[in-house]
């Protein structure tokens, strides 16, 4: 069915908010990249709490490692989120700081003594070593999907001129 086929007493869209000033269109889009990076740090953050709380998680006596399937699983997800929202490879950067620093503060000691990541917890240290290469894996899949395309030659033949 063609687009430009309207039924008869439908209501056209309203598509105000595609006439924005260009002044305007550029603040809103600002306003969408710097929210946007703010989600995407502040969600690198608590999956980064998350995780390190469920890292000595037993189950029957035994290590259950959902604090490294997390960790490979959302990493990479918000890399590519951040990098969507921005249009920018380093901004994937600030949700791996922010992971990076929460796991860092979990596997030092608190000033009771106290540790999450412990020298026996495996899925803590496995988690620690894989989580950072995890955001790296996914910047560089955003990085190899947009590099530009070569296009196509034109295969067409000429046509003749005066016809």
């Amino acid at each position: 069915m063609p687009s430009d086929v309207v039924w008869p007493g439908a209501a056209e869209p309203s598509r105000s908010w595609l006439n924005l000033s260009p002044e305007a269109r550029r603040s809103f889009d600002i306003a969408i990249t710097v929210a946007g990076l703010i989600v995407a740090t502040l969600l690198g953050a608590a999956l980064a709490i998350i995780e390190a709380l469920y890292s000595p998680l037993r189950i029957g006596g035994w290590r259950v490692p959902v604090s490294l399937l997390m960790a490979l699983v959302t990493n990479p997800l918000l890399g590519w989120f951040a990098y969507t929202t921005t249009r920018r490879r380093m901004a994937t950067l600030l949700p791996a700081a922010a992971w990076c620093v929460v796991w860092i503060m979990a596997a030092g000691r608190t000033s009771e003594g106290d540790m999450i990541i412990t020298e026996d917890n495996w899925v803590g240290l496995l988690t620690l070593f894989a989580g950072p290469l995890a955001f790296a894996i996914g910047m560089y899949v955003s990085t190899m999907r947009t590099r530009p395309r070569v296009p196509a030659p034109d295969t067409t033949p000429p046509t003749p001129a005066g016809t």
